[in-house]
């Protein structure tokens, strides 16, 4: 861990243990945040025959609610592996705008010390982080103490959910289906951009119901956000 040096400039970025600490704090409610869903994506894992090791493997290594939760409703035997791997891409891309706004703000910082660190990014480390950038000097320690606790919790709770004497019965199958909603749900305002959102939005609802019958719903919905997003690239949206 790189510590405080004393010819940086305060706007030098750093990694910073006291920094870490200071993240790792204000990170710690994640653990639950992000904990308390997880166990009921462990649950749903038992349900399809995931094994222990698989599910704890798969939540540390994805760490994804929404790519996991997808894939989950994707998932049959054999797995449908292209349209797994389409759908991970599909809810995970806005990482690479995300991963590169937090760049600009450690732009001095090693890159190859950085990419590292990102693989721990969430929608909330990264909120807190450009919050945290506008008031302290850039370190990259706030960002990875503030990203641990969440995925430990995410790891954790899949993990315990898969242990507790739980089978998947209607209620929390039904509470896990609603996991890819509540994540959306909360995407949703930051996507929101008014009445030019309303027609590509549209267009997208409309195209993955068409393709539905003939593709079967997860190329369904791959298909509806492609039709949404080629109109956007078209109409000129840049954000």
């Amino acid at each position: 861990m790189t510590t405080d040096t004393a010819d940086q400039t305060p706007s030098t970025p750093a990694f910073t243990a006291a920094a870490f600490r200071r993240g790792l704090i204000a990170g710690f409610p994640f653990l639950l945040a992000y904990g308390v869903p997880a166990v009921l994506l462990g649950i749903a894992y038992k349900g399809v025959e995931f094994g222990l090791f698989a599910s704890v493997l798969f939540s540390l290594l994805v760490y994804s609610s929404t790519a996991q939760a997808v894939t989950l409703g994707l998932w049959t035997l054999p797995p449908p592996i292209a349209a797994l791997i389409l759908a991970c891409v599909a809810t995970n891309a806005r990482y690479l705008v995300m991963g590169a706004n937090l760049q600009q703000s450690f732009g001095r910082f090693s890159k190859w010390l950085m990419l590292p660190l990102l693989f721990f990014m969430s929608d909330a480390s990264w909120m807190l982080t450009t919050a945290d950038v506008k008031t302290n000097r850039p370190d990259a320690g706030y960002f990875f103490g503030l990203s641990l606790p969440g995925w430990i919790g995410w790891s954790a709770g899949t993990g315990i959910g898969y242990l507790l004497p739980l089978t998947p019965t209607p209620t929390i199958i039904a509470a896990t289906a609603v996991l890819p909603l509540a994540f959306i749900a909360v995407l949703l305002p930051a996507q929101w951009r008014g009445k030019r959102s309303v027609l590509p939005w549209a267009l997208s609802a409309a195209a993955g119901l068409a393709a539905a019958p003939f593709l079967g719903a997860g190329w369904a919905m791959i298909a509806g956000g492609s039709v949404g997003t080629l109109y956007s690239m078209v109409r000129g949206d840049h954000d």
